[in-house]
């Protein structure tokens, strides 16, 4: 990811998301979670889940440090799920702030 920009993240789960009663998408960064995103800030198709990320949102990760992402589930059956956590690489920009 690249701070200051508005990345869209995909997740694909194993089953279909109608059977999603609420759900948690957790960025974190040197132990402690930065952002999380939640059911009202996604879309659900078929099996995946999209949220976007805005800029202000990308702008406060530290580039210094990777990225973990974990997508947490509840179902409607009461299932609670979890992903195995992902980590991905947070590039800087040259000028910070939002592009308006």
């Amino acid at each position: 990811m690249i701070r200051g920009t508005t990345p869209t993240h995909t997740f694909n789960l194993p089953f279909d998301t109608y059977l999603i009663d609420k759900i948690k998408i957790s960025y974190a960064q040197d132990g402690n979670v930065v952002l999380t995103k939640e059911k009202g800030d996604c879309i659900l198709q078929g099996n995946a889940v999209k949220v976007r990320l805005t800029q202000e949102e990308t702008l406060k990760f530290n580039a210094r440090y990777k990225v973990q992402i974990q997508v947490r589930v509840l179902t409607t059956e009461n299932d609670s799920l979890a992903s195995k956590i992902y980590e991905r690489s947070m590039e800087d920009i040259l000028e910070d702030g939002v592009l308006a």
